[in-house]
């Protein structure tokens, strides 16, 4: 199967790039500069175009030919630019091309902030709701994708992750933290407090298992319209301190302190992307290889 793949030289990136490459799809990635690709650059099935995505006239000419399209790229532009609109604006005419191009299915990387405000129980049969600017776009890209496969023979797909955690693609590869996670390593190297409510946390995305319901969306048949891709288990944001806390050796105090609501702790269903790969993962593991790539970086 031949796919294009946005994005490609990102975090997530370059993890659905590697999927799709040991599926051994013919994966044509859409970057900017194939420096960010490392090894994969010189991978046999793997065909490189270096491309500005807002240039809407070159990525139609990249579309033809291929069956399906993986839309995992953001534009996030400058503070002061209309960065929502220049992401919004990217998705739909990216959406458009492939379908004008004939492809048969496109799958787009949204997010779990389209839910936002959470509740104690989500799922995807909910409506949109965002509440903040990265919510927003991504819920625009969602209902521009559905627009685009209204009156084409394109199957239109979304998943959205939570918050991504595990290792990079390769030493040195592109790699993003949630900004919370990030602050506790740096606490910790400082010898400072971690701050955790009790019973509050989150459900993390192993970026592995995001990868791979990608690659596993690009041949199912019949697929759902939307598939929620978190951890089905809550990880505790005071066990996430201990484990920073363990990982850096550090002395830090962790500080548990009550959480200010009564409310359930925001929680998404998973059954639908469990009974997609067969089963539901853990991204305990992703999370601690996360916490220590980002020990290594803040040591150097």
């Amino acid at each position: 199967m031949r796919i294009v793949l946005t994005g490609a030289g990102g975090y997530i990136g370059l993890h659905t790039l590697r999927e799709l490459l040991e599926a051994r799809h013919q994966v044509t990635a859409v970057v900017r500069s194939s420096g960010k690709l490392g090894p994969f650059a010189r991978h046999p099935r793997l065909t490189i175009c270096e491309i500005d995505l807002e240039d809407a006239a070159r990525i139609a000419e990249v579309m033809p030919g291929h069956d399906v399209c993986v839309h995992g790229a953001l534009i996030w532009g400058d503070p002061g630019d209309e960065l929502k609109l220049r992401d919004t604006s990217v998705a739909a005419k990216l959406f458009e091309a492939a379908g004008d191009a004939g492809l048969t299915r496109c799958i787009y990387l949204s997010s779990v902030a389209v839910h936002r405000p959470f509740s104690g129980e989500m799922s995807e049969d909910d409506g949109l709701s965002a509440t903040d600017l990265y919510g927003a776009t991504k819920a625009a890209g969602e209902l521009f994708l559905r627009a685009a496969c209204a009156g084409r023979r394109m199957t239109g797909v979304v998943v959205r992750p939570g918050p991504v955690v595990g290792p990079p693609a390769f030493a040195e590869a592109s790699f993003r933290s949630d900004d919370r996670i990030a602050a506790m390593v740096v606490a910790a190297k400082e010898g400072r407090p971690l701050e955790a409510a009790r019973d509050d946390g989150r459900q993390f995305s192993d970026v592995r298992a995001v990868a791979k319901v990608i690659r596993v969306l690009a041949t199912a048949e019949s697929p759902h319209a939307t598939y929620i891709c978190v951890d089905r288990d809550v990880i505790a944001w005071e066990r996430v301190a201990r484990l920073v806390v363990a990982s850096l050796n550090s002395r830090s105090e962790v500080r548990v302190s009550a959480r200010e609501t009564q409310s359930p702790v925001p929680r998404f269903r998973t059954e639908r992307v469990d009974r997609l790969i067969g089963g539901s993962s853990s991204a305990e593991g992703a999370l601690l290889a996360h916490i220590r790539y980002l020990a290594r970086i803040a040591e150097t």
